[in-house]
């Protein structure tokens, strides 16, 4: 059958975002994925574990680099062909717990790579996606302070988000190192929820929402832990998760999101946050009105400063006004 419907994906590799993309493949014949990952033995493994590898296209980005986000985009368009797309699923994320780091663009890593480059890639995939279709950002539980964790990480308090940008400022409340790395990635999946609630207040179009894995064990984002906690997260953990409160399976959370890419009534998910195959609240803080207006102008004037305008940017910008405005 020929593909109909397209995917395009971060965090797309490893981990439940790879599961999620196998049985895509598997148990639909009508759909295909553009997939935005770093080169690594990841990917040949996914496509070798994939009937039909064409139906797989990599766009290679660094997520940590506007630069090669913007470039992305571009490529991105190019495979479309003029396609609309169906989903956009926004999973990929790092959890840096060994010092600071900061991005190409200066920028402390966490918030580069977990928020402002999905929200970029959000902003300017909007007006290809179809009328009907969705727009999916993964969030965490670990967003809420008041939330169970099964794996007790430190929770972020509310900063504004050129705070959070600023690697000399974000959550110095917090003991260096692993504290404080674990503070930074709650942080960026508050705005990630956050993100979500802006897009579906915006975009009539198409549905915005987040979705909530819970805990995961078996993924890769322990990998910068001791070798203890990598091991027990990768191999112990995974066997465990059954029966521990909050924990969920590699191959239950890719069903759920499967779910969500597929199946799911997105109309009734529009802003919602998704725990698993449940609408759950959320933080209030998630939902106040001003803090995502900060986010949202905060954002928006980091990538105006630090992204490089390209030339077919400017020429595409010359040559049609925004979809989402010819809709109106």
């Amino acid at each position: 059958m020929t593909t109909s419907r397209v995917l395009v994906m971060t965090g797309g590799s490893r981990g439940f975002g790879r599961r999620m993309v196998e049985r895509l493949l598997s148990e639909h014949d009508d759909w295909r994925v553009i997939l935005l990952a770093r080169a690594s033995p990841h990917l040949s493994e996914l496509k070798a574990a994939i009937a039909d590898p064409s139906r797989i296209s990599v766009v290679e980005t660094d997520l940590a680099s506007l630069a090669s986000v913007t470039e992305s985009i571009h490529d991105i368009e190019l495979l479309l062909q003029g396609q609309p797309i169906d989903a956009v699923l926004l999973n990929a994320g790092v959890q840096i717990v060994e010092g600071d780091r900061i991005s190409p663009d200066g920028l402390e890593m966490t918030f580069a790579v977990n928020h402002l480059a999905h929200f970029l890639l959000a902003d300017s995939l909007a007006p290809h996606i179809k009328t009907g279709g969705r727009l999916i950002f993964t969030s965490s539980e670990v967003h809420d302070p008041d939330a169970f964790c099964l794996i007790g990480i430190a929770r972020a308090t509310w900063q504004s988000p050129d705070t959070l940008a600023d690697s000399a400022r974000s959550q110095m409340d917090q003991p260096e190192g692993v504290e404080r790395g674990e503070a930074r990635y709650s942080a960026s999946k508050l705005l990630n929820l956050m993100s979500a609630r802006h897009f579906a207040a915006i975009e009539p179009r198409f549905s915005t929402f987040a979705f909530n894995p819970s805990v995961v064990p078996g993924t890769d984002i322990a990998r910068e832990r001791n070798i203890f906690q990598i091991l027990a997260w990768k191999y112990l953990l995974p066997a465990l998760a059954p029966i521990l409160p909050g924990a969920r399976s590699l191959s239950r959370t890719a069903g759920d999101l499967l779910w969500l890419v597929t199946e799911a009534d997105a109309e009734a998910l529009r802003g919602a946050y998704v725990d698993g195959r449940t609408v759950e609240p959320g933080s209030e803080e998630s939902r106040d009105a001003a803090k995502i207006e900060a986010v949202v102008s905060t954002s928006r004037g980091l990538i105006a400063r630090h992204r490089p305008v390209q030339p077919h940017v400017i020429a595409a910008s010359l040559q049609a006004s925004d979809p989402r405005q010819a809709s109106a």
